[in-house]
């Protein structure tokens, strides 16, 4: 085998690792989006993860919104939700069947 051969961009050894690298890039990222901290220490999460939490679609959420039902910060674009939001509008929201008037 000669050199040129291993440091061709079109060889299939070359092809996968830039793949891992795409892969690897894509799994650091959405890590860095889902587990940032402010200096309280509190959780933001994504309308992705906030759709996974809550099992909605991202139109539920943006519907959430336009209600003013769900608290979120928008910053250049970018749409975070506290988690500590999230759960006071789940508690909040809460109705026990048991202990209503029948």
């Amino acid at each position: 085998m000669d050199v040129h051969d291993i440091l061709n961009y079109r060889s299939s050894e070359i092809l996968d690792l830039f793949h891992d690298f795409e892969k690897i890039n894509e799994d650091i990222s959405g890590y860095v989006d889902t587990h940032k901290h402010s200096l309280s220490d509190e959780s933001f999460l994504g309308n992705k993860e906030v759709c996974r939490l809550l099992k909605i679609s991202p139109r539920t959420l943006q519907d959430y919104r336009d209600k003013r039902l769900i608290a979120f910060y928008k910053l250049e674009g970018k749409i975070r939700y506290k988690m500590s939001d999230i759960l006071r509008m789940l508690e909040n929201n809460y109705y026990d069947v048991w202990k209503q008037k029948r």
